[in-house]
């Protein structure tokens, strides 16, 4: 039987991966156009029922709010009761009850009471004499309470009509409240940033408002995705259709990528075969044998070059390494002797100044919280300051040094939901953790001790509005996590000052363990050397900012260990 060279088998090996990526795409393809097209009926569905519950939810608000506005005391006597100098006072008054109520102006622009076509009040909006004439006409036509869809000066609005009655009266004012159809249309388009779905709602069978034309809206083929419903306890009733051009252009889009990745892998492989060939492989058999045939015991002994650019510089190194073995071993030994003792005094004082971190101070203050809670007999306050105590505690003390990104963020929330109870919740702290993080470990009370300087330092004298930004994220191989605030910040002499020390070299640094931002510095460089990174940013009354990198590829090795 013929031995196969290793040259043979790279090629082989490059066509067998070839057709079996060709193979995988095509049943890849075969197994997701399916499911593309199922996914794409079903976002459409979902994206239909938030329109629907959307203008559901606001006209059932408009109904609220005239229902409110019928019951109002002011708006009758403004109707029924009020001279012409009283008008103005009570129309506030009523203005001023629709504000404290579910009122959105940005949303329901026309609000307006009438007693007749020619006596009525313009609540807000800005709409005509004319066209309230018209309005009222229409709405007293009309059995109240419903909801009306009318057309004024070329606008198509929608709304709700109600009757006022004057207390034992039978004489009638009428309240309406009006949406226009392009603040229907700009709801829509919350829901639809891509304006592929053809929305209309309909009153009576006719179409009152639309975001595409009649017969755009009409000539769509069997492949469309259609949804129907009525919206909340209206007369109105809503359709949202996809078009079939929607639901195909993801399987479409996939099939196109397919062929031209399978196009482009085709022609590397057989790029990749020759080059690797003539550049790596060959060389590569060589130095394999001039390795396996070199004797170790003598430091002396060089490898030959094989005529490639790229490994005959290597050979040069292992050669020079060759010639210098005996030396560097020495050498590492004595290094490696003095870095394992620098290191064992090095954890013993992190771990002690990471301990110190839950001090006495703090404990006597949070327990003295526990204590007044008590006695105000608000004891799921003082259940939550416990909680959090004890959780803080055992955060402190846990011997492993290493804990898990979302358990840190965790134990953050402890805190904030401690410090809030004993400040008054005057803290809003914003949490901001990406999910990919989750499979990732950090050091111990790395950002905890940031967060407290916000809170103890940062909003020193300030009783409200104090915020806090808390975000990790991750960029390529680096997690950077961001902690702001919108303190008091600092100077710039005293910024440029507290930089200095940040950037002298840990080992050099022994004046400032007690400082919380030099400590967590000497931590990540104990931890990640030049991989582990602070900078800090802030001015005067404007907040100060704290920004902490790690090296992903330092937290994937402690993961796996």
């Amino acid at each position: 039987m013929r031995k196969i060279d290793t040259k043979q088998r790279i090629k082989i090996t490059s066509l067998l991966l070839f057709f079996s990526v060709l193979a995988i795409w095509a049943l890849f393809y075969f197994i997701i156009s399916d499911y593309i097209a199922e996914n794409t009926k079903k976002q459409t569905a979902l994206a239909s029922n938030k329109i629907i519950e959307s203008l559901g939810g606001e006209f059932s608000r408009a109904e609220r709010i005239l229902y409110n506005l019928t019951q109002n005391e002011d708006a009758k006597k403004l109707l029924f009761e009020s001279s012409p100098g009283e008008n103005i006072q009570v129309a506030r008054s009523v203005a001023g009850s629709l504000g404290a109520s579910l009122y959105s102006p940005d949303l329901f622009e026309h609000i307006i009471l009438f007693q007749s076509d020619s006596v009525y009040y313009r609540l807000s909006g800005k709409l005509g004499n004319k066209l309230c004439s018209m309005l009222y006409n229409a709405a007293a036509l009309t059995e109240l309470p419903n909801h009306i869809a009318i057309e004024l000066d070329g606008k198509k609005y929608i709304g709700y009509a109600d009757n006022i009655f004057p207390s034992g009266g039978e004489r009638h004012g009428i309240a309406v409240i009006l949406i226009t159809e392009e603040q229907i249309l700009e709801i829509l388009q919350t829901y639809d940033q891509s304006g592929s779905l053809l929305v209309a709602i309909r009153a009576d069978g006719e179409i009152v408002a639309a975001n595409t034309d009649m017969v755009h809206l009409f000539n769509q083929d069997g492949n469309s995705q259609e949804v129907h419903s009525r919206i909340g306890i209206t007369p109105y009733e809503i359709s949202v259709i996809a078009e079939s051009r929607y639901l195909n252009a993801s399987v479409i889009y996939f099939s196109t990528v397919a062929a031209i990745t399978a196009a482009i892998f085709g022609i590397a492989i057989f790029v990749y075969i020759g080059s690797l060939n003539r550049r790596f492989f060959r060389p590569m058999v060589k130095v394999a044998r001039s390795i396996e045939n070199l004797n170790t015991e003598v430091s002396t002994e060089t490898l030959p070059h094989v005529r490639s650019e790229e490994f005959d510089g290597l050979i040069d190194k292992i050669n020079e390494m060759l010639v210098n073995l005996d030396n560097k071993n020495n050498e590492i030994k004595s290094a490696q002797l003095r870095a394992k003792n620098a290191e064992i005094e090095q954890q013993k004082s992190l771990v002690f100044s990471l301990k110190k971190q839950i001090n006495a101070h703090f404990t006597i203050n949070t327990l003295e919280i526990m204590r007044l809670l008590v006695e105000q007999g608000d004891l799921e306050k003082a259940e939550t300051v416990a909680t959090g105590l004890i959780t803080l505690f055992r955060y402190a003390h846990d011997k492993d040094e290493r804990i898990n990104i979302w358990d840190e963020y965790e134990v953050l929330e402890q805190y904030v939901a401690i410090m809030n109870i004993r400040y008054d919740g005057k803290l809003n702290v914003d949490f901001d953790f990406d999910d990919r993080l989750m499979k990732y470990n950090m050091p111990r009370m790395l950002l905890q001790p940031i967060l407290e300087n916000s809170v103890v330092h940062g909003f020193a004298g300030m009783t409200s509005g104090c915020l806090i930004s808390v975000k990790a994220r991750q960029h390529g191989n680096t997690i950077i996590f961001t902690l702001s605030d919108n303190g008091r910040g600092m100077s710039a002499e005293k910024l440029e000052a507290l930089r200095e020390r940040l950037s002298v070299d840990p080992e050099a640094a022994r004046g400032f363990e007690n400082i919380a931002l030099v400590n967590i510095r000497n931590r990540l460089y104990h931890y990640y050397g030049g991989a582990g990174q602070i900078n800090i940013n802030s001015g005067e009354n404007s907040g100060f900012e704290v920004i902490v990198s790690l090296s992903v590829m330092e937290e994937q090795e402690v993961a796996q260990a």
